[in-house]
């Protein structure tokens, strides 16, 4: 699977620019979390989390997606290799990157964990 990380202002601004992946709620529309998922947290790995401006979704494909691969886009990457496909930041700078939730299996090479000893 390849994963595409998408930032926007807001969710509602993600929900007009994405609607193929919008499901239609009893209140409200609601993502379709089959390949979708909304609001992850994209932060910096520094003595505290420093979490980076903008709403965040994971958007998953089973190849990259050119539509997807916009304005909003930050990066791809492909789940399985944990290769990084596309990205709008240096290698170095991905290496203090964080992103949560993420699909099971990732295996990203960016954003490990601090383990406290």
């Amino acid at each position: 699977m390849i994963d595409h990380l998408l930032r926007f202002s807001d969710e509602a601004s993600a929900m007009a620019a994405l609607p193929g992946y919008v499901l239609d709620g009893i209140d409200a529309p609601l993502w379709d979390t089959s390949c979708v998922i909304p609001d992850v947290k994209a932060y910096r790995i520094t003595e505290i989390r420093e979490y980076l401006p903008g709403w965040y979704l994971i958007i998953a494909r089973p190849e990259r997606d050119a539509a997807l691969e916009g304005e909003a886009c930050v990066l791809i990457g492909d789940r399985e290799t944990g290769a990084v496909l596309y990205t709008i930041t240096t290698p170095e700078d991905l290496a203090t990157l964080a992103i949560e939730p993420t699909f099971a299996g990732s295996a990203y090479p960016f954003g490990a964990p601090i383990i406290s000893t």
